[in-house]
C-alpha cells in the first residue's frame, strides 16, 4: 500500500437520524454517519475499524467541509460519536446564535428540512476487496481501519468537485490493490495445488 494512498482522504455521505424534541431544546441533532452498507462510490467502512481517537480530542463540526477556513464562524459546532451496532453515530451540538448566527442558521435549517445530510472525512489505513466466503461482494471495497478526521453539515451537491476527487481517490486505492495482487499471490501461491491456486487467484481479483 503507497504512502500516497494512506494519507488520502475519503467522504461519505451521512443523514440525519433520531432527533428527538428534547435534544432540539438542547440544539443537538443526531445523524448516521457511516454503516456498513455498500455506499454509491461500491464501498464499505466496517464498523470494527473506526478509530475515533483523534476525533475525540478536538470533535468539531464545520459547515461545508471548512474546518480549516480562517472563518470561525464555519466550526459551527462540536460533536459526540459512538459506534452504535452497525452504525456510526454522531450527535451535533450546535452554537448558540448569539456566539455564530451561521451555527444559528444551519440549525434551523436543518429543523425546517432545508439541510439534512452531513459528510464525514477519513483516512483509510487498511482496505481490500470483498471475500466471497465472507459473503461479501469481491467488487466492492472494504475499508477495515479508518480514522476519522472530521465531518460537517453540508447540502446535497453543494460541491461536486469534492465527489470528483472522492471518486478519483477511490479509484486510486482500487488500482493500488490490484497492483498489488501479483506480488500477493506470488508469494502465497508456492507449495498450493493448481486447483487452490487457481481459487486464491480468483479471489483476490477484481
Amino acid at each position: 500500500m503507497s504512502k500516497e494512498v494512506q494519507n488520502q482522504v475519503v467522504t461519505r455521505s451521512a443523514f440525519v437520524g433520531n432527533t428527538t424534541a428534547e435534544m432540539l431544546e438542547n440544539r443537538q441533532v443526531e445523524f448516521v454517519i457511516s454503516s456498513e452498507a455498500v455506499d454509491s462510490y461500491r464501498t464499505v467502512f466496517k464498523m470494527d475499524g473506526w478509530d475515533l481517537n483523534r476525533y475525540a480530542s478536538n470533535p468539531i463540526v464545520a459547515y461545508q467541509h471548512r474546518a480549516g477556513s480562517d472563518n470561525p464562524d464555519d466550526i459551527i459546532g462540536t460533536s459526540t460519536v459512538r459506534i452504535e451496532g452497525d452504525k456510526l453515530i454522531g450527535v451535533v451540538t450546535f452554537e448558540e446564535a448569539d456566539v455564530n448566527p451561521k451555527a444559528e442558521k444551519v440549525f434551523r435549517k436543518i429543523q425546517a428540512g432545508t439541510l439534512k445530510m452531513a459528510s464525514i472525512g477519513a483516512r483509510p489505513s487498511e482496505y481490500r476487496f470483498g471475500d466471497e466466503t465472507k459473503g461479501e461482494d469481491k467488487d466492492v471495497l472494504y475499508f477495515t481501519r479508518q480514522e476519522l478526521l472530521e465531518w460537517s453539515v453540508v447540502s446535497i451537491g453543494s460541491n461536486p468537485d469534492a465527489h470528483k476527487r472522492n471518486a478519483q481517490t477511490i479509484e486510486e486505492i482500487r488500482q493500488t490493490i490490484i497492483a498489488e495482487i501479483p506480488v500477493i499471490i506470488d508469494q502465497e501461491i508456492k507449495g498450493k495445488s493448481v486447483q487452490e491456486a487457481q481459487i486464491m487467484i480468483n479471489k483476490n481479483r477484481v
